[in-house]
């Protein structure tokens, strides 16, 4: 056996091994980081992730937004976009308003009473995202910002090639 293809053989191996290693590394600190917000959510404001992230999704936007629209943005199903905004619609939070464009959609937005609570989120929020990351050094911060920006990028990018 020839030490190129052996050596060529065992990075591959490690290659591999590193790739899943980090893809289980990204999955269990993803979670943890939900579980923490999904937990401070509801015990501070009985509110869940998703609410905040739908809220956090109107607050942004420019105009009110369809559904379809919110459902890309939120990266869900239409059919959970629809669940959720019918449940924060009956608690005030939101309102279904119709488009200028064309009076069948319905589009969505936010209603004072849930700009309020969104806006209080939102000061929390920032706090438990400094809790949880207080004891990384600003230069391991901007390298992993960096870092990710690259992986999104490759992986935007190789989602969209086939085999």
């Amino acid at each position: 056996m020839n030490i190129s293809s052996t050596s060529a053989s065992s990075r591959s191996q490690l290659d591999k091994k590193q790739l899943i290693r980090l893809w289980l590394g990204l999955l269990k600190n993803t979670g943890e980081i939900e579980r923490y917000l999904r937990t401070q959510l509801h015990k501070n404001f009985a509110s869940t992730l998703p609410q905040f992230d739908l809220l956090a999704a109107l607050d942004h936007a420019e105009k009110p937004l369809s559904k379809t629209e919110l459902s890309q943005q939120m990266m869900v199903s239409n059919g959970n976009v629809t669940w959720l905004v019918n449940r924060m619609v009956s608690e005030g939070l939101i309102t279904h308003v119709l488009s200028t464009k064309d009076r069948r959609v319905k589009l969505v937005e936010l209603t004072n009473k849930g700009a309020a609570d969104f806006q209080l989120m939102v000061v929390e929020h920032e706090k438990w995202l400094i809790n949880i990351f207080k004891d990384l050094k600003t230069d391991d911060l901007n390298l992993l910002v960096s870092s990710l920006k690259q992986l999104r990028k490759i992986t935007s990018l190789n989602s969209k090639t086939k085999l």
